[in-house]
Parts: structure tokens; C-alpha cells; sequence
């Protein structure tokens, strides 16, 4: 079951990052991060989800688990790369062993192996966000 869209209120001059990612607890904890860091966030539980939203709200960088339920991140990441214009930056956070080819093979921007310091996402946003 998929919990609703949920986003932060934002003026539109704040950066919008996207959550995608079916653990409850870690959206809650990276929307929270992020929005203390001035970002407006909003989470979604899967990529069915994921690919209505960003129809009409085009997020800058969008964090990325890849087992899901309903559409998974492989699957969500293969069909936004196909239809996105102007594309978002896709950070993978997964613990899947091997990420870093994973990464490589859908073409995304950068990569966070779980469980993950704050610290190091945190980077890893800001970098995306200074390529774009």
C-alpha cells in the first residue's frame, strides 16, 4: 500500500528534492534533514508515484531506493531517463551489494550505500545541485 504524497511547503526559491523510497521511517528522517538544510522535500513510496509527480513538480535531485513495491527504482529510474526534459539529478540509496555498477548502468549521478551518515548525503545532494 502506498502512503500519499507528502511535501514540505515551499515559497519555490528553495531547492526541491524527491524521496523515493517505501521505508516510512527513512523518508520521515531524510524530510526532516533536508528541510532543516533549507530544502523543500517531498516523499513518495514508490516509482508509480514518482513518475505522476514529477510531471508537475520537477525536483533538482531526486534520492532514489531501488527495492520498492508497485514499481521498483530500476524500473522507475529506466522509464524517468526516457521521458525527463530537463532531467533531475538521481542519487541511489540502496544496500544492494553492488551499487556502484547499478549505478553506472542507469546512467544516475552519484550513489549512497545504506545506512548512510547524513553528513555524506548531504555532500553528495549538494554536489548534484552545483552540477546542474
Amino acid at each position: 500500500m502506498s502512503r500519499p504524497y507528502r511535501a514540505d511547503s515551499g515559497d519555490g526559491q528553495r531547492p526541491r528534492i524527491l524521496v523515493v523510497d517505501d521505508d516510512d521511517a527513512m523518508c520521515e528522517l531524510l524530510r526532516q534533514a533536508l528541510s532543516d538544510q533549507g530544502y523543500a522535500v517531498a516523499t513518495v513510496s514508490h516509482g508509480a508515484a514518482a513518475l505522476e509527480l514529477v510531471k508537475h513538480h520537477k525536483p533538482a535531485v531526486m534520492l532514489v531506493d531501488l527495492r520498492m513495491p508497485i514499481m521498483d527504482g530500476w524500473a522507475f529510474v529506466e522509464q524517468y531517463r526516457r521521458n525527463a526534459d530537463p532531467p533531475a539529478a538521481i542519487v541511489l540509496l540502496s544496500a544492494v551489494k553492488d551499487l556502484e555498477a547499478t549505478a553506472k548502468r542507469l546512467g544516475v549521478e552519484a550513489y549512497v550505500r545504506k545506512p548512510f551518515q547524513l553528513e555524506e548525503l548531504t555532500v553528495v545532494v549538494q554536489r548534484c545541485l552545483a552540477a546542474t
